[in-house]
């Protein structure tokens, strides 16, 4: 932000109070009620007005702020930073769960909470001690003030680890358990710990990276961010200052004291449902769910304004909407209660009952600021003494009015009114000081964060925010600006095997992992450890038990998981069986690969339009994205424009679960695309999405001279008319539209790129009128879950693919509940909702007994608001009831399954869907993925008939979505699907056979290998290399204690150890495990020297090198006489044998005739390769 924007609007409060109303303001800012009215546009100033009163006034500068949500909580602060720079901004939130559900609410939930409570004790005695230099807002929402809060959290303080100070780690690990965080083996989330010798990684709930601190002895070495993707020290310019002290706070509200842990040991032959809590409790450990147990276990509950300093002011906004949300949230926890008694008479876990742990109510609150003032801003309110009316107004709605925003404004400026516009993006405010300077209105442009404008005639100004002045209301959440890692490396994901997971091993089968052992080789000196997998074969004979084979970790690259069928048929070792399927699997692959082949290089023969380089414009478009983007998304949208550049039609997946921000990247395609001059096409399946993506292209090309239209049966006649002309004269950039898009009456004037969204809901036919409709222009598919055939191309490289992996910062994972059918489970979990003041989609798959769904819901819960949609419907009133909903109007939805495509609703965040085990799986994911699109917690709910048994695949289906419900699990999904399907319709019926047999990725492997081969580039398959010298190099577990790291370190190293692999990349491995784990020991040192020994061994083609006995073995070698005779000499007792291309030698020893071992041995092979493979003149010679 600018200097001047800041000064424009830290100086509007100052403007606007000159005016009369405000005198009188002024008069009474010391008396203990006051009502001002005021539209809502101006409630944030209005707070800066009162903080300036107050100062002028010597009265304590801090106020606390009670809205009516969270959202607008959000939103004021946002306000607030713009207009009092200078004032600390406290946002206390409030749980996302009910006081008595077992749930705890999140960590960072928790650790915002006791920060800013820790921090108002700080300014309470600051303000006694008549040292507060700057103001104070506390922004909370009627939930986070109304619910009780443990008392003396504040007496607490957190655990602060300093830089250069000595603390035990053992004790440190034990205080971290007290504060209730988790310790695991990677810390992937806030809350979290890990221990690994002299190292600690935690995640502060409170902090945006994960920390990495480093002892050396005792004393606390270096403390560095560490990314929770790939683990790994951020460095540069993200890495920000050098941290010095940290803090941690708490991740669970209660502190588990002496006093508490009694009171549990007390309660525990009381309550017998809740033994195993309080059993824990009672031992100091922490509990998922504990606060529910608050009321009951600390010594007192107090009302939040307890911990108000003294001479605060607590101002509460719109008083009527937040006395209404009060009321429903007491009525609502009553509800839930009663749902959660009645769910324990059939078995499930009983509530608890502890109403002093509940919300008050509205005039309880008021009734407890004990003594402190309160003021309220209204926008409407009687007359009365108390009452200040302020003569501030709303800026009028241009869209019911007819005159423009640019006219309304011209006019004004001429009256001598000041104008001061708002926008918050960088872009926006130079495109905004174009347009006005063009139309000769003299404006101040401050950026800054303003929902809503107001005018003040009295002291003839006017402010008016970019949304009223383009009249679109921006449907988007307010962002938090975060910093994230710019690019980010390879993802960690453990190669997670579990006792009893199939794996295939490609020489010998499928066969089952058992574990990781360590085994110690060679006799005498010789001796030395090595890691193996353990894996389980079929017996060789009946009767007897199972073969096993060793597989050292050097060989990893030879073993995938087996994904196919259920439970396989393990192979006999040395049986023919699994060549016979292998082979078998070969010959089908190779009648695909030649399908394959020739589409990808007619892609690659055919010519289309390269796009020139990003114009100033683009840089403009995407400086006004509000959100951060995410690493992959940054990836991702430079893949795209380097594609677009290329003269080859672009062809790329891009998937990313829902609501990764796959639009962005869309949206900034097309606009490269029309910056050429070229028109693009976007296909969505539904009709309603071609009004969502409509709105946010327009909001996001607001200002910028494009033309977007859509095309969808909701558009009348003319209008269509009109966009067909537009597209065959050029006039139209963009046109968004449903498979209308396809038919033959449409006539392009340059169509350059095509985007299509949520792919898999087109079918064959759809792609084949595309790939008519130009062979050479870009494409660009989008998906959450792509259908088996389409991921197969993706994955074996005939088309590109993009991942975004990374969800937005602030989204948690879906809560997915899966149980038979109940009324009250539904009435409660629609209650939930609407206290959050969100949304419900009901999902019921018969149009016939819909209306009477909604109807038992009606009853159920008669206050909510429902709509009723199915496909049955005209298409317009089915419109209508989505964009209503979309619009809030509506609390529930109750529609068949017409929603799963696409419909963005970032309000809505509970999904009860009826019936469950009828559907296919990635219907599943793709409905769940409706809600949790905010940063709320979502709810899914996938009720199934109790009356009737489910049948295995409806199991299995209902079993992947209750296992998947992480982030960004459409990939897991879309594997799974393809497991449970088979990829059938890929190009042919044959295959699904095949991949049972062989196991996917092995399957995926073969197909890769074959295209590869017919491409004619040189596939590197995994090297059958055995290396066996006495040196000891593998991973100790004192040094990585965790088996699947352990395993996942080994992994690394296998894949690079190839013929193509090189010493950069064994160098990162090291960089990375001792950034992660701390010095690598002697052996980890010795695995990458060896490691770098295999890739030299493989690029010279050994099958088998081997110095364990007393002579060296290296296999094949083909040694011409002379070559013979100079190794001969050079190492005497050589044997060469021809037949078998095998050289042994005698193998060396030191001084003392000792064997070498370790560094020497492996210094001592790379001399024998280079002397045996120097291919010297003397051999060419002979063979003239």
């Amino acid at each position: 932000m600018s200097v001047e924007n800041l000064k424009a609007l830290s100086r509007l409060a100052a403007l606007i109070s000159e005016g009369y109303p405000f005198a009188a303001l002024q008069a009474k800012i010391k008396n203990p009620r006051l009502d001002a009215i005021a539209p809502q546009g101006a409630h944030a100033t209005l707070l800066e007005v009162f903080n300036q009163m107050r100062t002028d006034a010597k009265l304590a500068p801090v106020q606390l702020v009670v809205v009516a949500t969270g959202r607008e909580a959000e939103d004021t602060a946002a306000a607030l930073r713009s207009l009092s720079p200078n004032a600390e901004i406290l946002e206390f939130p409030s749980w996302e769960t009910l006081p008595h559900e077992r749930l705890s609410p999140s960590p960072e939930t928790v650790g915002k909470r006791l920060q800013v409570l820790h921090r108002l004790g700080e300014i309470s005695d600051l303000i006694e001690s008549k040292k507060l230099e700057h103001p104070v807002f506390v922004l909370a929402s009627v939930r986070a003030v109304l619910q009780p809060v443990v008392a003396g959290l504040d007496k607490h303080p957190a655990l602060k680890l300093e830089r250069g100070k000595d603390y035990l780690l053992f004790e440190l690990s034990l205080k971290l358990v007290e504060l209730a965080y988790h310790r695991v083996d990677m810390v992937t989330k806030r809350g979290e710990f890990a221990v690994r010798g002299g190292i600690l990684d935690i995640f502060p709930t409170t902090a945006e990276h994960a920390m990495r601190l480093e002892f050396f002895g005792d004393e606390l070495d270096d403390i560095r961010l560490f990314s929770v993707a790939d683990q790994r020290t951020i460095t540069g310019e993200d890495a920000g200052e050098v941290v010095n002290l940290i803090e941690i706070y708490a991740a669970r509200e209660i502190i588990i004291t002496p006093s508490v842990a009694a009171r549990a040991r007390e309660m525990l032959h009381e309550f017998p449902n809740i033994s195993t809590m309080l059993a824990k409790l009672s031992e100091g450990i922490p509990v998922d769910g504990m606060e529910s147990l608050a009321p009951v276990l600390v010594d007192a509950m107090v009302p939040f304004t307890d911990y108000l300093p003294s001479g605060a002011l607590v101002v509460l906004l719109s008083p009527e909407k937040s006395a209404a949300r009060a009321a429903s949230l007491v009525e609502t926890n009553e509800e839930f209660l009663h749902a959660a008694w009645d769910a324990a008479v059939e078995g499930a876990q009983a509530p608890l009952d502890l109403s002093d742990g509940g919300f008050v109510d509205l005039s309880q609150f008021q009734s407890e600021l004990a003594g402190r003032a309160m003021f309220t801003i209204s926008q409407f309110g009687a007359d009365d003494e108390t009452l200040v009316n302020l003569n501030l107004f709303e800026i009028p709605n241009f869209k019911g009015l007819d005159t423009t925003a640019i006219e309304w404004l011209e006019d004004q400026s001429k009256q001598g009114q000041k104008i001061i516009m708002v926008a918050e993006g960088h872009g926006t405010v130079e495109r905004l000081n174009e347009q006005l300077n063009a139309v000769g209105i003299s404006a101040e442009i401050a950026q800054g964060s303003l929902r809503k404008g107001f005018t003040a005639p009295d002291s003839k100004t006017i402010v008016i925010t970019e949304s009223e002045f383009y009249g679109k209301s921006s449907v988007y959440v307010s962002p938090q600006v975060r910093r994230l890692a710019s690019k980010r490396g390879q993802a960690v994901d453990p190669l997670s095997l579990k006792q009893g997971d199939y794996v295939v091993h490609e020489t010998h089968g499928i066969g089952r992992f058992v574990e990781l052992v360590e085994r110690t080789s060679g006799v005498g000196r010789q001796q030395h450890q090595r890691e193996y997998l353990l894996i389980e074969y079929a017996p060789s004979k009946r009767g007897y038990p199972g073969d096993t084979l060793f597989v050292p970790t050097d060989q990893l690259d030879l073993l995938t998981r087996y994904v196919g069928g259920e439970a396989p048929v393990l192979s006999k070792m040395g049986g023919s069986d699994w060549a016979k399927a292998k082979g078998n699997a070969r010959k089908a692959i190779r009648k695909i690969a030649i399908d394959l082949v020739k589409l990808y290089s007619a892609r690659m023969k055919s010519r289309g339009h390269a796009f020139g380089p990003d114009t100033p414009w683009q840089h403009e478009l995407e400086e006004a994205f509000a959100f951060v983007e995410t690493p992959d998304q940054l990836t991702t949208i430079d893949d795209v424009k380097r594609d677009m550049e290329k003269e080859i039609p672009m062809d790329r997946l891009l998937a990313g679960d829902v609501g990764y921000g796959k639009t962005e990247v869309a949206v900034r395609a097309a606009f490269k695309a029309i910056q050429d001059g070229k028109q693009v096409a976007m296909l969505v399946p539904t009709t309603l999405l071609v009004r969502q993506h409509t709105d946010t292209f327009e909001a996001r090309y607001a200002g910028f001279p494009v033309t977007v239209r859509s095309l969808s049966r909701f558009q009348t006649a003319k209008e269509v008319k009109e966009t067909l002309e537009g597209l065959e004269n050029g006039s139209v950039d963009l046109v968004i539209g449903t498979h209308r898009l396809l038919s033959k009456s449409i006539k392009f004037r340059q169509l350059g790129l095509v985007i299509i969204d949520e792919e898999q809901r087109f079918g064959v036919e759809h792609k084949e009128r595309l790939k008519e409709l130009k062979t050479n222009v870009d494409i660009l598919s989008m998906s959450a879950t792509p259908i088996p055939r389409t991921l197969e191309m993706a994955i074996t490289g005939i088309r590109e693919m993009s991942t975004l992996a990374t969800p937005p910062e602030e989204r948690h994972p879906i809560l997915t509940y899966i149980g038979g059918y109940s009324e009250k489970q539904v009435a409660a979990a629609i209650r939930r909702e609407l206290i959050r003041e969100g949304q419900v989609f009901f999902v019921h798959n018969r149009v016939s007994s819909i209306e009477a769904v909604a109807n038992q819901l009606a009853e159920l819960v008669p206050e909510a608001r429902i709509a009723v949609a199915h496909g049955q419907m005209t298409e317009t009133a089915l419109e209508q009831v989505v964009v209503d909903f979309w619009e809030r109007k509506f609390d529930v939805l109750v529609s068949t399954t017409i929603i799963e495509t696409g419909i963005d609703i970032p309000n809505a965040n509970t999904l009860i869907v009826d019936r469950a085990e009828n559907f296919g799986l990635s219907q599943l994911h793709q409905i769940r993925g409706r809600v949790g699109r905010s940063r709320e917690r979502a709810y899914a709910y996938f009720f199934y008939d109790p009356s009737k048994p489910l049948t295995e695949t409806a199991h299995d289906r209902l079993a992947t979505i209750a296992q998947n419900n992480e982030l960004g699990a459409g990939m897991q999904v879309a594997l799974k699907d393809l497991e449970i399907r088979g990829a059938g319709n890929l190009l042919g019926g044959e295959q699904s056979g095949h991949i049972a047999g062989v196991g996917f990725d092995l399957y995926l492997r073969m197909i890769g290998e074959a295209v590869a081969e017919f491409k004619g580039e040189k596939q590197e398959s995994p090297a059958e290399l055995k290396l066996e010298l006495p040196v000891d190099a593998h991973i100790p577990s004192t040094y990585v204690d965790s088996e699947r790291l352990r395993l996942e370190a080994y992994h690394k190293l296998s894949a690079a150890s190839g013929e193509r692999g090189t010493r950069a990349q064994l160098d990162a491995i090291l960089a990375e495990l001792e950034d992660r784990y701390g010095k690598a020991p002697e052996p980890v040192l010795n695995l990458i020297e060896v490691t770098e020994l295999r890739q030299q061994a493989n690029r010279l083609g050994l099958k088998d090198f081997n110095v364990l006995g007393l002579q060296a073995k290296l296999q094949p070698v083909d040694l011409t006489e002379s070559e013979q005779v100079r190794i001969a000499s050079l190492y005497p007792g050589t044997k060469y044998l021809q037949s078998a291309q095998t050289l042994l030698i005698g193998a060396p020893r030191d001084a003392n005739f000792e064997p070498l071992r370790d560094t020497a041995i492996i210094q001592w092979a790379w001399a024998l390769l280079a002397k045996v493979f120097s291919n010297t003149e003397s051999s060419e010679n002979d063979k003239a």
